[in-house]
């Protein structure tokens, strides 16, 4: 593996930097990319109300649609507020209209969003979202981190149901 392609380990603190490593993350995914987390199948976004994410930039949507045309890729996301993430990013809202098929979004039926599968999870590389009044995030490319994550996430779509349809039908 590249270990040049590989975040900074370790705790990233404020909004430009988080959004740097998330973008840099998302990014690493194209398989123009030749990074070490480029072969990732699955994609686990996880966060409140996705408020501090990069995910309304052309840049990155490139990059996830060029992952997602490999064949046998998902991106899962979770979320407390999907509702205001398609009014903070409506050029995502629209771009996830084509990959439909491809993304499921899920809500918790009851209760909060467990602090321990906040984050991105492309295993081996986990970005955890820490509790703090501002964005930090810690950084981990330890593959036994990333399974126990990966267990932990299993357990939470339990407990979820169905959010953010990418069509609304209507009579």
């Amino acid at each position: 593996m590249d270990e040049a392609a590989w975040p900074r380990v370790g705790m990233h603190q404020g909004r430009g930097d988080c959004a740097a490593l998330l973008r840099q993350a998302l990014m690493g995914l194209a398989p123009a990319a030749a990074s070490a987390w480029g072969s990732v199948r699955t994609l686990w976004l996880a966060d409140v109300d996705f408020a501090d994410w990069p995910l309304d930039e052309p840049a990155v949507h490139e990059a996830l649609a060029a992952w997602l045309r490999q064949g046998g890729r998902q991106l899962r996301m979770a979320g407390l507020h999907v509702d205001k993430v398609e009014r903070r990013h409506p050029r995502l809202a629209r771009w996830r209209r084509d990959w439909s098929h491809a993304i499921s979004v899920v809500t918790p039926a009851e209760g909060d969003l467990p602090t321990e599968v906040r984050g991105l999870l492309a295993a081996p590389l986990w970005l955890h979202r820490q509790e703090a009044p501002d964005l930090r995030l810690r950084c981990s490319t330890d593959a036994r981190q990333a399974r126990g994550v990966d267990m932990a996430i299993a357990d939470f779509l339990q407990r979820c149901e169905p959010a953010w349809p990418a069509t609304t039908l209507g009579l």
